[in-house]
């Protein structure tokens, strides 16, 4: 596995809330025009990263609204 000299990061506000009414974030890594991974971030959880794969896990858990 080779290395990454710089990477971009971007985060998003995601339009969907926690139940709680707490906000959600999603977090792009990107290596110049690359997309190279992503994770979730659900505001108060500690750790609260969650792969971006699993969100509709978590709305059918009661977690996230729709």
């Amino acid at each position: 596995m080779k290395p990454y000299k710089e990477i971009y990061i971007t985060t998003y506000l995601l339009k969907e809330k926690q139940k709680t009414g707490k906000k959600i974030y999603a977090d792009i890594y990107q290596n110049n025009e690359d997309i190279i991974g992503g994770a979730g971030h659900l505001e108060t959880w500690e750790p609260g990263d969650f792969s971006l794969k699993d969100k509709e896990k978590l709305i059918n858990e009661g977690i996230i609204n729709k």
